[in-house]
């Protein structure tokens, strides 16, 4: 099997349940929607048990070395907006496709996969056989109305994670920033345990050689560069140091378990 990877950042959703994103909603009300009328005739449409669609290139349609086709037109949503999905890699033998996608809620593997061949598509969104599904294709001149009355719009969410802590009674300090392609920055703060972090108002910002200080009303998260993983927290005259943890080891938690983020538009995002 060919393989080609695109190594893709964590992103997250900017506007969730619990935390409204002023930026994130005027990005995404401004989305451009994506024209899907050249790929009308090269893909599929399937829809799983839950009613939401999975768009797919059908398998021959894409020319040998074709990246761009094979990875920009995968799509998942309710079947009146589907979100582009962000692909992380792709395999092809034959008519056998595959779509590693980025979705930071399954369980017990990186990334959902998404197998497609003659007989349809398969979706996998954990270890072992328990989170496979076999999707049921929707018939054509149903899926020749669905895709000219639904709205494909760019991927959901707009931010990244970037940085994770904890201290010892595992109170959670978790950073989050807009993607490089949003423009970058405009972090936000949170602080807590699961399921009752909070956004923390921020006063100043300070990103140097040294490393990076988050200053909010509540207190100051230090993050020391070159330093092996050291952070303190420090409120008033009490300096707490903090166990950094690594972002993509704990994607499950801050995605899912943290309790920050709603819906992310992905496959395997309900898992």
């Amino acid at each position: 099997m060919r393989q080609h990877l695109a190594v893709a950042l964590y992103g997250v959703l900017a506007v969730t349940a619990a935390h409204a994103d002023k930026s994130g909603d005027k990005l995404r009300k401004t989305a451009k929607p994506i024209d899907i009328t050249p790929m009308v005739d090269k893909v599929d449409v399937y829809r799983d048990d839950t009613g939401f669609v999975l768009v797919t290139p059908k398998p021959g349609a894409i020319q040998h070395g074709a990246s761009d086709e094979l990875e920009n037109w995968v799509f998942y949503g309710n079947g009146k907006t589907l979100y582009q999905q962000r692909v992380v890699g792709t395999g092809v033998n034959g008519v056998k496709f595959e779509w590693v996608l980025w979705s930071p809620r399954v369980k017990g593997i990186p990334h959902a996969h998404v197998n497609s061949d003659a007989k349809g598509v398969e979706v996998h969104c954990s270890k072992g056989k328990d989170g496979d599904q076999r999707l049921a294709a929707v018939p054509p001149d149903q899926a020749k109305a669905l895709l000219a009355k639904a709205t494909f719009l760019p991927p959901l969410w707009q931010r990244s994670a970037h940085f994770l802590a904890r201290d010892d009674e595992g109170v959670y300090f978790f950073v989050d920033e807009l993607r490089e392609e949003y423009g970058g920055k405009g972090y936000r703060v949170f602080m807590g345990k699961k399921g009752l972090m909070k956004e923390l108002a921020m006063t100043n910002i300070v990103s140097d050689t040294a490393g990076e200080i988050y200053a909010t009303k509540t207190g100051e998260l230090k993050i020391v560069a070159g330093s092996d993983g050291k952070a303190f927290w420090r409120k008033g005259g009490k300096k707490t140091e903090l166990i950094v943890l690594d972002l993509q080891d704990n994607r499950y938690l801050i995605y899912r378990e943290l309790g920050l983020y709603g819906s992310l538009g992905v496959v395997c995002d309900d898992t």
